[in-house]
C-alpha cells in the first residue's frame, strides 16, 4: 500500500492513472504506529468545497463516492510537518489508497479543519517553518499508550525539568489523579469557562526525590498555546511547578498568559503536545471519579524517551 503511494506521481506523470471511485489511506509515523486524529483533507477542481476526514483509531481515513478528477490530499496534525500528495487521480471503480508516513515537525498543534477557526487557537504561534526535531516521550498506561512531544526550543526550562524527571525515573510508578469534565467540573464564566484536563505526576512516595521548582515559562514568551492535546505544568504560584502536568482535551485560552484562571494573570507553561493516544487521554479522563479526583487513581506504567 505504502508503495504505491510512493509511486502515484510517477504514474500520473506516465499517463497509468490510478483508478478508483474512493480515496482511501492509511496514515503511520516512522516506527510503523498507526496515527489516529490526523486531519485528511481533499481538494480539487471537482469539489466546489474541500472535503475533511479524520484518521481512526487504525490511522485509516476515506473518502467516498469520489468523482473521476485530479484531486490533493493533505495531511495535518500537531507535532507533525504539513504533508500534501499532489496529482491523485480519480479514474474508474476500485478504491484508490493513498497513504502517508507522518515525519516530526513543528509542534504548534494544527488548525483543525472541523472545528471553527476562533482567534485563540495555535495559528498565531505558528511561522511555517518547522522546528527542531522534538524530543518524543511515551506515557505507558493500561488503557494505551501517550506519546508527547516535548518542544525544547520554545519551552527550554519547563522541557529540561519534565525531562530531568523522565529520565530520573521519577514517573515510572506515578499516577493520573485527576480529571475534568461537564460532569464535575462547575465553570465560572469569565474567567473560568469550562474545562476538560487530566493531571498526573510522580508517586506521592518518591516526593523527596523530586527537584527544586521552576521559573514559570509564560506563554507571552513561548509563543505556545494551550489548546486541545497540548501538555502543561501544574502550578499553584507564578513559580512553583515541579513534577505535576496535565494535557488538555478543549481549547483554553484561560491559561495562556493574560488568561484569568489564574488570579496573577500570568497563565501556566505548556511544553508539548500530545501526537499519538489522545483517544487514551479521553478515556482516562472518563474514568470513575470522586469529585475530580479519579477514583481509583490510573496508574503511569512508565515514561520514557523514544528514538528520533
Amino acid at each position: 500500500m505504502l508503495l504505491l503511494s510512493l509511486l502515484m506521481n510517477a504514474l500520473v506523470l506516465a499517463g497509468q492513472a490510478p483508478a478508483g471511485q474512493s480515496v482511501t489511506g492509511k496514515v503511520i509515523y516512522a516506527s510503523g504506529r498507526p496515527l489516529a486524529d490526523i486531519y485528511v483533507t481533499l481538494t480539487g477542481t471537482s469539489l466546489r468545497q474541500p472535503r475533511l476526514a479524520t484518521t481512526g483509531s487504525d490511522g485509516t481515513y476515506r473518502f467516498s463516492s469520489v468523482v473521476e478528477g485530479t484531486y490533493s490530499v493533505s495531511f495535518e496534525a500537531p507535532g507533525f510537518k504539513k504533508s500534501v500528495r499532489a496529482y491523485v487521480v480519480v479514474q474508474g471503480s476500485s478504491d484508490l489508497h493513498v497513504d502517508m508516513v507522518m515525519q516530526l515537525g513543528s509542534i504548534s498543534p494544527a488548525i483543525n479543519p472541523l472545528a471553527p477557526i476562533v482567534p485563540t487557537r495555535a495559528t498565531a504561534s505558528y511561522t511555517g517553518q518547522p522546528d527542531p526535531v522534538p524530543v518524543l516521550v511515551r506515557v505507558q498506561t493500561k488503557f494505551g499508550d501517550i506519546d508527547v512531544a516535548v518542544d525544547m526550543k520554545r519551552a527550554p526550562v519547563t522541557s529540561a525539568n519534565f525531562l530531568k524527571y523522565v529520565d530520573a525515573g521519577l514517573y515510572d510508578g506515578g499516577r493520573f489523579h485527576r480529571a475534568t469534565r461537564s460532569d464535575n467540573y462547575k465553570p465560572a464564566p469569565p474567567n473560568r469557562p469550562a474545562m476538560e484536563i487530566i493531571q498526573g505526576g510522580i508517586n506521592p512516595e518518591k516526593k523527596g526525590q523530586g527537584f527544586p521548582a521552576i521559573p514559570l515559562e509564560r506563554t507571552s514568551i513561548t509563543g505556545l498555546k494551550h489548546v486541545r492535546g497540548v501538555v502543561s505544568m501544574a502550578r499553584g504560584g507564578p513559580d512553583s511547578a515541579t513534577s505535576e502536568f496535565f494535557i488538555l482535551l478543549d481549547d483554553q485560552p484561560s491559561l495562556d498568559f493574560g488568561g484569568k484562571r489564574f488570579d496573577d494573570n500570568q497563565g501556566a507553561a505548556a511544553f508539548g503536545v500530545v501526537i499519538a493516544g489522545l483517544d487514551v487521554v479521553a478515556r482516562i479522563q472518563q474514568q470513575p471519579v470522586e469529585g475530580q479526583n479519579l477514583a481509583p487513581p490510573v496508574a503511569i506504567i512508565s515514561v520514557k524517551r523514544l528514538p528520533k
